[in-house]
């Protein structure tokens, strides 16, 4: 599921599961130090979540 940099940071800030990849896993356009399913190492390439946390978290924020 596709969202902006804010719902993807809302929702890594809420997740249980939420952790961080290191450095070299990053992609270029995340920040650091940033909490983010774009920085999380469970969150696919493809921009998903492989553990299915994402869908549930984010209805919770709307």
């Amino acid at each position: 599921m596709r969202s902006t940099k804010k719902m993807y940071a809302d929702v890594a800030t809420r997740c249980s599961a939420y952790k961080k990849t290191t450095t070299s896993e990053l992609s270029n356009s995340v920040d650091d130090d940033s909490t983010s399913c774009l920085n999380c190492s469970y969150f696919a390439k493809d921009e998903h979540c492989v553990l299915e946390l994402y869908d549930a978290i984010a209805e919770q924020l709307l």
